[in-house]
């Protein structure tokens, strides 16, 4: 398949890109490098320097005409809490003006397949898990825009924009490659630095389901080149809530860092939940799609990777 994938050069990205090569798949990438890394596009895929609120729905389908696309991923946003937060106005540019142009563009070009990156902050805060079923109600500015870009790729598919429209709602990411500092890498951080005597960190309280980075790029890969017809939202973890304190321990271990962890009150956040958990039964029934490593696996693997790096 011919695919662009918007938002190529960031965390997700880079992988998928990596699956794409292997399977085969001719790939565009349309990046602004506003959180992603030129270096994360290999050198044989084609790559637009482009920031996508920039562009009218007429220029991004000649785009997708003069690629002769018939899959397109939509990867690019602005996902950092903190920082959707502090600009919403921005969030909403980019989180919702700009799927609404990628709509309008296929209404031109239709491809076989598109697929958006969503989020499982779509759901409520209750402290139970979450199926695709329970009616949405984000708590933050950046739940509610993934919700108005889905929202905007299911009238696309009722207009036939596509053949295939996926929606993706992805739990917490970690791995290799991260692009922005959430919870892993910030720690990964702390501890090579090793400064004082205790590890201060924020609410270690919560739980959430953490899904490693090449297995969500599978899901899309899946997603892009073997998604059945109609409209599917899917959510996408291991199914496995995991304690925030206990990441942070394993990475202690992992990193021979024997200090005492402490929470810092003054450092909890307003939007933390107590636990964010998808069921993850529809992605395994859609497209034969599990996560295969879970948490202990792929933070040592993430351990190795960044040594490496470091």
């Amino acid at each position: 398949m011919r695919i662009i994938v918007t938002g190529g050069a960031g965390f997700v990205g880079k992988h998928l890109l990596d699956w794409l090569e292997q399977n085969g798949h001719t790939v565009r990438v349309i990046d602004d490098l506003s959180t992603g890394r030129g270096e994360h596009v290999p050198k044989t895929i084609a790559f637009d320097r482009i920031d996508l609120t920039t562009l009218s729905a007429a220029d991004l389908a000649a785009i997708l005409k003069d690629f002769r696309a018939d899959g397109v991923v939509h990867l690019a946003a602005m996902h950092f809490i903190p920082d959707c937060m502090a600009r919403p106005e921005r969030t909403f540019d980019v989180n919702v003006r700009v799927t609404n142009t990628l709509v309008e563009a296929l209404a031109a070009h239709p491809v076989e397949r598109a697929v958006i990156a969503s989020t499982v902050d779509v759901y409520s805060t209750a402290d139970e898990p979450h199926d695709e079923a329970d009616t949405p109600a984000p708590a933050n500015i950046y739940g509610l825009t993934k919700l108005l870009s889905e929202e905007i790729l299911a009238c696309g598919s009722r207009r036939e924009v596509c053949r295939s429209a996926v929606v993706l709602r992805l739990s917490n990411i970690y791995g290799p490659n991260e692009t922005n500092p959430h919870l892993i890498p910030d720690v990964f951080a702390r501890l090579a630095k090793k400064e004082g005597p205790e590890l201060v960190m924020g609410y270690l309280g919560s739980s959430r389901d953490f899904v490693f980075v090449k297995d969500v790029a599978d899901a899309f890969g899946r997603a892009v080149t073997a998604a059945p017809a109609g409209f599917h939202r899917l959510n996408i973890g291991t199914g496995t809530p995991v304690a925030v304190r206990e990441v942070v321990q394993t990475l202690q271990r992992l990193m021979d860092d024997h200090r005492p962890l402490r929470e810092n009150p003054a450092a909890f956040r307003k939007f933390d939940r107590v636990s964010l958990t998808p069921v993850v039964n529809a992605a395994a029934a859609t497209l034969g799609w599990r996560a295969r490593r879970q948490i202990r696996e792929g933070l040592a693997e993430t351990v190795e990777t960044l040594r490496r790096l470091s």
